[in-house]
């Protein structure tokens, strides 16, 4: 089988501190199974604008080991959603003017991932795409069965941390025509009173995409190295004692970041 594992947006963000992480509990497992995987970035150059009040080093992605890479300029990126937007681009009430862009941004970094997939699987032919964003840290291992189901029964798998009003952004995998139907909702976004989450579930019942939901559990690391659990830190789909390791891999990480200690990466 080959899969094609794509990461998009603002890459050095965090990268540095969660791709050990994604790379211990997702790559390597499907790599010993036998999985061959290519890895495409997608990086939103920010340029030397801070982030999380914090100055970025576009150099952090040279840790991950990728096959494809595609970036573009953020400042580029806002001319074309402020073309795009012209007429209003709205989320719900509680989005304010910064909370929508950067919104936007992550839905066209995510079409450029669903751009490169359905060209790039003219030229070599990839079983199953898989989308994680860069600033999650990975807190349990994949389930190789979720992946097998994915490509045997042409079905979307997501994560369930934080639903929110729809479904859970920016981990997906499945065949790749669901994928760039999904990854490409950029082209048909419509002003809602919903948010960023309820773009995924309008785009799985808009195309009729089967889904479900897989095992994993992620934290959200920002620059500065806040951590984030978001959607109320359940834990109710995954096992007592797989739960109870999740929430040691929290304590663990916040712990690290509250001292500054980076052994983690």
């Amino acid at each position: 089988m080959n899969i094609i594992f794509c990461l998009f947006g603002v890459i050095p963000r965090s990268i540095k501190k969660t791709w050990s992480s994604i790379n211990y509990n997702i790559i390597k497992i499907l790599k010993e199974k036998g999985i061959n995987v290519d890895i495409y970035v997608f990086n939103l150059n920010v340029e030397n604008k801070l982030v999380d009040n914090t100055l970025l080093n576009q150099n952090d992605i040279k840790i991950i080991p990728y096959t494809y890479f595609e970036e573009e300029k953020q400042s580029e990126v806002d001319k074309i959603i402020e073309q795009k937007c012209i007429d209003g681009c709205k989320f719900r009430r509680d989005y304010n003017d910064n909370t929508t862009k950067n919104a936007m941004r992550q839905l066209y970094s995510e079409y450029r991932v669903g751009k490169f997939i359905e060209q790039i699987n003219n030229i070599k032919k990839y079983d199953l795409a898989f989308v994680c964003g860069p600033d999650y840290y990975i807190s349990n291992k994949i389930n190789i069965n979720d992946i097998l189901d994915s490509h045997n029964n042409n079905i979307l798998y997501t994560t369930q941390v934080n639903n929110a009003d729809g479904i859970t952004n920016g981990f997906y995998f499945s065949k790749i025509p669901n994928m760039v139907k999904l990854l490409k909702r950029y082209d048909d976004f419509e002003s809602s009173n919903k948010d960023y989450e309820y773009t995924v579930l309008k785009a799985i019942k808009n195309y009729n995409i089967r889904h479900k939901f897989c095992n994993i559990i992620f934290f959200k690391v920002r620059a500065n190295c806040d951590i984030d659990w978001q959607g109320g830190k359940k834990t109710d789909f995954i096992s007592k004692n797989d739960a109870k390791n999740v929430r040691t891999e929290y304590s663990m990480l916040k712990k690290k970041c509250n001292t500054l200690d980076y052994s983690f990466l």
